[in-house]
């Protein structure tokens, strides 16, 4: 079965962890750190900081890739205990993930034969043996969503990217993949040190439904380079909107009109929340 785009949405995120920090709503304001100004001022930034849910580390680590191979660390008070390699296709584990799995109910643990392939471990970390700067993470996070939904999951939207970091984006069909979500990260600087805290955001999970994915494939796109190719409505609507921004007199023009569409048209539901946000 197939759900609608208008169909209640349910999401279920776990984790493997259970000390880890709990999957939660993106902040509108990145827990505090925007600008009041852009949050009050800039529905757009805060619809798009504020969508979707935050999944954390499971712990506090490091990596490091010399140009050839990559190792990893976990962090003391911030600091390196002691540099692990990845070559070779070598699975970096954290030292409390059998305990983990020893802690599991009763009626799950004649399932765990699952995990034998990692040592009766919970996978953790893994280079590319082809490409040792490119690493599978794993969080422990394993999500099911309604019918017709997936989850994009990336990077933190308008969060500061690492130095040395890039994460790739990925539509998962969540909807039957019921298993682990993976992480793919890549070191882009020989040398550098890119620290990840659990208590700070890694990615982002956010909601698509299969109907956007197939609509986009099937969209008529139109464009235009230069005014003469401009059609003579969107002009128009061009003009007014920016008469509306360069008017003295008015400040938030946007957040205005979104008020004005909500009083004329019930209907209406303006996108993302422009309220400051005091989660931290």
């Amino acid at each position: 079965m197939t759900g609608t785009a208008n169909a209640p949405l349910r999401v279920e995120i776990y984790s493997l962890y259970g000390d880890a920090r709990a999957t939660e709503a993106a902040s509108p304001s990145l827990r505090g750190s925007l600008p009041a100004r852009a949050v009050q001022r800039c529905p757009p930034v805060a619809a798009g900081s504020g969508f979707g849910w935050y999944v954390y580390p499971p712990a506090d680590f490091a990596l490091r890739w010399d140009g050839q191979d990559t190792e990893w660390t976990l962090l003391e008070e911030n600091e390196p205990t002691g540099w692990r390699s990845l070559a070779g296709g070598y699975d970096g584990k954290l030292p409390d993930a059998a305990a983990q799995l020893a802690a599991a109910p009763e009626q799950f643990r004649g399932d765990l034969d699952i995990f034998d392939r990692y040592g009766a471990s919970i996978p953790f970390l893994d280079a590319d043996p082809r490409a040792a700067n490119t690493i599978e993470l794993v969080t422990g996070v394993v999500a099911r969503t309604s019918p017709g939904w997936c989850l994009l999951a990336r990077g933190v939207p308008n969060w500061p990217v690492q130095r040395g970091l890039q994460l790739y984006e990925g539509v998962v069909e969540t909807d039957w993949y019921t298993s682990l979500l993976p992480t793919i990260l890549r070191l882009t600087e020989a040398g550098q040190v890119v620290r990840f805290y659990r208590n700070i955001p890694l990615m982002c999970l956010q909601p698509v439904h299969r109907s956007t994915l197939e609509a986009f494939r099937h969209a008529e796109l139109t464009t235009g380079q230069g005014l003469a190719a401009w059609p003579e409505d969107v002009w128009s609507d061009f003009v007014a909107l920016r008469r509306r921004r360069q008017d003295p007199e008015i400040q938030g023009s946007y957040r205005q009109e979104q008020a004005r569409r909500v009083r004329e048209n019930a209907t209406y539901q303006p996108i993302g929340v422009a309220e400051p946000d005091q989660s931290n």
